[in-house]
């Protein structure tokens, strides 16, 4: 009879010991499946949440006397590791004219002040994209009429409805922005949009005249330069907002940006934003220890374990041994037949267990991702202030990833497993196998 059937033969024989091998075995790659797939899950989440939320700096300028320069821009735009999305930003206040020079009326009403010199003026945003400005995105500001303007546009701008409606403008006409300081200093341009407001301003009676929402006007990064610096020809920013790809060598890329010529570092402000990205990736790098720790734990138990159930198992066997060495079967024939036994279970445990670890897997990874990535998100208000909220603003990308087993994981766990076995086996065989023949056939009475 040859070890095959002997194997089989045992197994059937004693249903008990192989039912109760098969329970362990197949829970400990239940187990095993469990959290390999769960920190497969973890790296795809992270990985989507580092497209999601992408990094990004500011570089305030503002305090420097002619803010960064076009040039400069240029220089950090070209450099490795951005992803090409940023935004260009100015703020200043104008008072405004007619094409013929005359002062246009203001809205004064509900303002806690009107400053002197400032009696037809209002504040100024220039940005790289309208659409893309905080008043537009976060402020309930939106189109009525016309197009928003980008860096393709030049000399226009958008006014407030109420703004055109009081001084009879309309898209298509033609306005003057001038200097408050300097109103000699006057820079023409075309209405290409109306907007309104959907949400009421909070700061009535407490805003002067030109932080009213009817006296905002919009116009482009050139516009705002030569309000700011008197610059032809060239654009300078004050504020300046650069995403990278990737979340983690955003400050590599902050201090190449500071190591550029041309420009005042030392007066210059540049701010990280990237608390959304660490929050979750430690909360990520947390489960992923921690499922890390298990599988070392669960590996180490199961191996002790089934290295002792497999010494109890053959100590009973001595006399079955001695028998099979009595019958001329040599000891290398004997270990793999008793081998083969806990192999063929393993390999039913093993088959058993992709079902049993893909239910589980799916409900207790997806449960575990949502809790750690439910972290507070830091938005940026009207003024560039931090805040916080209790929800994220955008998809992150979870709802993409599923929590299963793979092919990779799994035949992680079925080579494990026959490590797992054959090095128990050996360990619980040893004390009989070391033992001469004769000492085993004299234990058989």
């Amino acid at each position: 009879m040859n070890l095959c059937k002997r194997a089989c033969l045992y197994s059937i024989r004693k249903k008990g010991k192989t039912l109760t091998l098969l329970a362990f075995l197949l829970v400990m790659a239940t187990l095993m499946l469990t959290c390999l797939s769960i920190q497969s899950a973890t790296e795809t989440a992270n990985a989507n949440i580092k497209k999601a939320l992408l990094g990004y700096f500011t570089i305030n300028a503002k305090t420097l006397e002619n803010g960064i320069p076009e040039d400069t821009v240029s220089q950090i735009l070209a450099m490795d590791g951005l992803s090409g999305r940023y935004t260009l930003r100015s703020y200043t206040y104008a008072t405004y004219f007619d094409a013929d020079g005359n002062l246009l009326e203001i809205n004064t009403e509900g303002a806690a002040q009107v400053p002197e010199g400032y009696e037809n003026a209002g504040r100024v945003v220039a940005n790289s994209n309208s659409q893309e400005d905080s008043y537009f995105t976060d402020g309930g500001f939106e189109m009525v009429e016309g197009n928003p303007i980008t860096t393709e546009t030049g000399s226009q701008v958008l006014i407030h409805e109420k703004f055109a409606q009081r001084n009879g403008l309309s898209v298509g006409d033609t306005m003057l922005l001038g200097n408050v300081e300097d109103k000699d200093k006057t820079i023409p341009v075309t209405v290409a949009g109306i907007f309104t407001n959907t949400e009421k301003q909070d700061s009535i009676g407490m805003a002067p005249s030109y932080d009213l929402y009817d006296n905002i006007v919009f116009t482009d990064l050139s516009t705002a330069s030569f309000l700011l610096y008197g610059t032809e020809g060239t654009t300078n920013v004050q504020y300046g907002d650069f995403y990278v790809n990737d979340p983690d060598e955003l400050e590599r890329i902050m201090t190449d940006v500071q190591e550029l010529d041309g420009v005042d570092w030392e007066n210059c402000t540049l701010t990280r934003y990237d608390n959304d990205y660490q929050n979750a990736k430690e909360s990520l790098e947390g489960l992923q220890n921690i499922v890390f720790i298990a599988i070392a734990v669960v590996s180490v138990i199961c191996f002790l374990v089934l290295a002792l159930f497999l010494t109890l198992r053959l100590r009973g066997r001595i006399h079955e041994t001695g028998v099979y060495l009595a019958m001329g079967i040599s000891k290398g024939s004997v270990l793999l037949q008793y081998l083969l036994e806990v192999i063929l279970v393993a390999a039913i445990a093993l088959v058993i267990s992709f079902g049993t670890s893909t239910a589980i897997s799916h409900q207790i990874g997806s449960s575990l991702l949502s809790q750690v990535t439910s972290e507070t998100y830091e938005t940026v208000d009207l003024t560039g202030e931090s805040e916080t909220a209790e929800e994220p603003t955008e998809d992150l990308g979870l709802a993409e990833i599923e929590v299963a087993v793979s092919a990779e994981d799994y035949a992680l766990v079925w080579a494990f497993g026959m490590v797992l076995c054959v090095a128990s086996t050996a360990l619980a065989a040893y004390p009989i196998m070391k033992m001469k023949p004769k000492s085993i056939l004299s234990q058989m009475s």
